[in-house]
């Protein structure tokens, strides 16, 4: 055979090896190029998180030198912040920044409240008296110290016939979810009578100048169309930093909070969508240069791309 076909042949072999090659290294490139995109953007997602996380937890704390911070009585030009539900926003680069505080004292305190309240609360949730009043004895088996079991009432015993494994505690509940595993207490009720809880407040009674409509509504004996008339009066000067106006009902489950306790929620949005929120429940110092004291700290974030609420102006009210 001649050279030259073979020669031809073998060059024709080669460059379909080149070819192959450079087809393969383009590949691996677009491979390695995509990695790298994906790299950079969990990194830059993750960054954003961070920072949005950070904000949130600086308005945290912003909201309480605020909350303690010594103010003229009346000052239009810089007004208090309050716990009172009222939102306060601003933007610092491209981070828009939203903190409230709500006394504790606005919910019912699962551990302290007069069982009076505790049970309409139940009521109102839609329980019979009877079940009502057999879940408020629950409640108060879990949080003594004995073993005796009131009347209506549940203690180890009434939960083991029930096959429950989880048993009063005999201590104050350290959160709301812990209703979850009283005797009486269903899913439904539960979800319906849990935003209207607390277990900060040590009170009684409810706050009425923060009080939602939905707690005064639980309180007994006040009559449901004068207390919405007040409260949305009450609301309407909160909004314009004025003073509320004068209660004009009573009642021995209505108490003055005050600021002892303070649930406070910021909310951090970065430009790409990306927001994180801080909540936090803190009793506040009762003297000066009294660090607070933080009772709960959690968090929850969503990441870019998922629908956002729009935002509220600042000043609005939750």
């Amino acid at each position: 055979m001649s050279p030259v076909p073979r020669l031809r042949r073998e060059r024709g072999l080669a460059l379909i090896l080149v070819l192959g090659l450079v087809i393969f290294l383009t590949l691996v490139a677009l491979s390695l190029s995509d990695t790298l995109r994906l790299g950079n953007a969990i990194v830059s997602n993750a960054v954003s998180a961070i920072r949005a996380q950070a904000a949130a937890d600086g308005a945290v704390h912003r909201m309480l030198v605020e909350l303690q911070r010594p103010r003229e009585p009346v000052n239009p030009d810089n007004p208090a912040w309050r716990p009172n539900g009222k939102r306060y926003a601003w933007v610092e680069v491209d981070l828009a920044i939203e903190v409230s505080a709500q006394s504790e004292a606005a919910n019912i305190d699962l551990n302290f409240a007069a069982e009076p309240l505790l049970r309409q609360l139940f009521v109102s949730a839609g329980a019979s008296e009877d079940e009502a009043n057999a879940i408020v004895a629950a409640i108060r088996d879990w949080t003594d110290a004995d073993s005796l079991t009131r009347p209506n009432g549940a203690e180890s015993d009434e939960y083991r016939a029930q096959g429950r494994k989880t048993l009063p505690a005999n201590e104050l509940f350290v959160a709301v979810e812990e209703l979850k595993n009283v005797l009486g207490i269903t899913p439904e009720l539960y979800a319906a009578v849990a935003p209207k809880l607390t277990v900060h407040s040590r009170s009684a009674g409810v706050d009425p100048l923060v009080a939602s409509l939905d707690v005064l509504l639980c309180v007994p004996g006040l009559d449901p169309g004068q207390v919405s008339a007040w409260v949305a009066e009450r609301d309407a000067a909160i909004d314009a930093d004025l003073p509320p106006p004068p209660l004009p009902f009573s009642s021995p489950y209505l108490s003055g909070g005050g600021a002892g306790a303070v649930r406070i929620k910021a909310t951090a949005t970065a430009a790409d969508g990306t927001r994180a929120v801080r909540e936090a429940s803190v009793r506040l110092g009762s003297a000066r240069r009294v660090a607070p004291q933080f009772q709960l700290w959690q968090r929850a974030a969503r990441s870019a791309g998922q629908p956002l609420n729009p935002a509220p102006e600042a000043g609005s009210r939750e």
